[in-house]
């Protein structure tokens, strides 16, 4: 194999890891971006329920801190990825 070919297939698996990473990034930002919906959801309806059923809006509060944490860990999961993405190209 010529010398340009084997630098092309070499610059292709190093970069392998760093497609896999953006590929992480974005599927954990649609999931991200479908949470909070679901948090704004739950935000409305726990508004409406917290006079009328104070068991249901315990439970709807219950649920928004799941969802909370659940995105506090994604958008922390990003920030490390996009970290070491970053720290190996240096």
């Amino acid at each position: 194999m010529k010398v340009k070919t084997l630098l092309e297939r070499l610059s292709q698996f190093l970069d392998a890891d760093s497609k896999t990473q953006q590929e992480e990034i974005k599927s954990i930002r649609k999931v991200l971006k479908n949470l909070k919906v679901k948090e704004h959801e739950l935000r409305t309806k726990l508004a409406e329920k917290i006079e009328q059923d104070p068991e249901e809006a315990d439970s709807l509060q219950l649920k928004l801190d799941v969802i909370y944490a659940q995105r506090r860990k994604g958008v922390e999961r990003v920030k490390a990825l996009k970290k070491g993405k970053l720290s190996g190209k240096k």
